[in-house]
């Protein structure tokens, strides 16, 4: 049985419910209407939504809540909640969401069917005798929503899915949601809950139903698909999911990508098995762990002291680096075209960094005959390792020097990178200069600020990306990715699927 994907629509009022139940997300299965969302919770609200026009099966909840906040609405107590159920059950719910603890507080004979739930603020280690508690009430399906914040946790969670069968959801929140919601689809999960709205989601951390159904297919996850993972802290904004999950399906492969934030790359390596993971992209801060960790190094991480790729292979992790291939294709494009508008001369280019990309786009440059190389980095060790590795120079700070293609390397500018520390402004750009940004999915950026303002002309990270992740693809399914598949996935990278 595949998982039905429901979707969460906070119910504030008939008007911000309708087009909900009208024209539901695709792909789902059963959208759920969270009662206590009720600007005015009262049995004769709950009727007056059931009565709205619905294309899908609805189910009802009505989940404790903090409030009493200035200005909100005061908690509902276990008794108001229950009313509003009974008035949802009446009224024409299909299923009702009910706290296990308080299921022998309700009529019996409501017409619609339940949803025993726990729903747990922490995790706790064996919570088999708890799902058991809540799978022998007998109703349509069991509930239990955790926070997995480590793969451990994440592991034990899908362990627990196996033990209870298809008629049980456990319900990973906290900071793995996304990626654990789609791995228990894999373990038998009955429901697959996602935000109907981005703005305004069930929980904090629920990842949006239609990244559930579009960019992961959850749907027909199941106990053969074997799984992939983006690695990094942040990884929120990564477009790797939506690249290679678009690649999979299109040559067949029966496997999911996810992102997994974590705060060590060994602990997922560490849970590999029981995360069924058959490879990893390894984004930052972790690609120098990476090479280390792995059994095994190809040469393009040897070179670099990094990789963005793990494979997993009868002799263990294999480290490969695809952004050196990526920057070797790309950078030789770049230096050409400043090229052509400077016959003769000799670009001069600054590299802020000194990790992984950092070092793939270095060896890349070095390549190139008659080209100047300056390079800054955050960590001035690091950086002057690079430096010297290269036989170039380290630069503390830009001072007054202006340089004609300028790389930020560096996460600064990537969603969720807070720290922005570049040196970069306007008046480091030569005239007519190039610029080119490995971060992407930020709002803000002092590096494309700096360059807009310098009138640089901007290579964006998405386009890096583009190019390792396909070399990525062909490590991964070990065949090459024709044209026409690179062209759906970078479609869906850039919301145009």
């Amino acid at each position: 049985m595949s998982t039905r994907l429901v979707a969460t629509v906070m119910a504030h009022s008939p008007d911000t419910v309708a087009p909900h139940l009208s024209d539901p997300p695709d792909g789902v299965s059963f959208v759920e209407l969270r009662l206590d969302a009720l600007a005015e919770p009262t049995p004769e609200n709950v009727v007056a939504l059931l009565d709205l026009p619905r294309s899908v099966p609805l189910i009802a909840a009505c989940h404790p809540s903090e409030g009493g906040e200035a200005g909100g609405p005061e908690p509902l107590d276990d008794g108001q909640r229950l009313a509003l159920l009974v008035a949802a059950a009446n009224a024409g719910a299909d299923l009702l969401d009910v706290d296990d603890r308080l299921l022998d507080r309700l009529p019996g004979d409501l017409p619609a069917e339940l949803i025993a739930s726990c729903h747990m603020k922490r995790f706790m280690p064996r919570l088999d005798a708890l799902a058991r508690r809540i799978a022998s009430h007998g109703v349509r399906f069991g509930k239990l929503a955790v926070p997995a914040n480590t793969p451990l946790q994440l592991a034990e969670l899908l362990d627990l899915q196996e033990q209870m069968g298809e008629d049980f959801a456990v319900v990973p929140t906290g900071r793995l949601a996304e990626a654990g919601r789609v791995m228990v689809a894999g373990r038998g999960a009955a429901l697959c809950y996602g935000a109907a709205d981005e703005h305004d989601r069930g929980h904090p951390d629920q990842p949006d139903v239609a990244r559930l159904h579009a960019v992961h297919h959850v749907e027909p996850v199941g106990g053969h698909t074997r799984f992939y993972a983006v690695v990094g802290r942040p990884v929120a904004h990564s477009l790797s999911p939506a690249y290679h999950n678009v690649i999979f399906r299109s040559v067949g492969r029966d496997a999911r990508m996810v992102a997994l934030d974590v705060d060590d790359l060994a602990d997922v390596l560490g849970m590999a098995d029981m995360l069924r993971l058959d490879g990893l992209a390894v984004t930052h801060p972790f690609k120098t762990d990476a090479i280390e960790l792995a059994a095994m190094a190809m040469p393009g991480s040897m070179a670099t002291g990094a990789a963005n790729t793990l494979l997993r292979t009868p002799n263990g992790w294999q480290a490969r680096n695809t952004d050196w291939k990526a920057a070797c294709d790309l950078m030789p494009k770049i230096i050409k075209r400043w090229r052509k508008d400077h016959p003769g001369a000799k670009p001069r280019v600054l590299l802020l960094g000194a990790g992984g990309a950092a070092r793939a786009m270095a060896i890349a440059l070095s390549g190139e005959d008659d080209v100047i190389i300056d390079l800054w980095g955050r960590d001035g060790d690091r950086a002057q390792q690079l430096a010297d590795d290269l036989a170039t120079r380290w630069l503390p700070e830009p001072g007054d020097e202006r340089w004609d293609l300028i790389i930020n390397a560096t996460p600064v500018g990537m969603a969720g990178d807070v720290e922005d520390t570049l040196p970069v402004r306007a008046r480091h750009f030569e005239a007519g200069a190039l610029a080119l940004d490995l971060a992407y999915g930020g709002e803000h950026s002092s590096f494309r600020e700096a360059a807009g303002q310098a009138g640089a002309q901007m290579t964006e990270g998405e386009d890096f990306f583009l190019q390792q992740a396909r070399r990525q693809a062909e490590l991964f399914c070990g065949a090459a990715v024709p044209a026409d598949v690179h062209k759906l996935a970078t479609a869906s990278c850039r919301g145009e699927a």
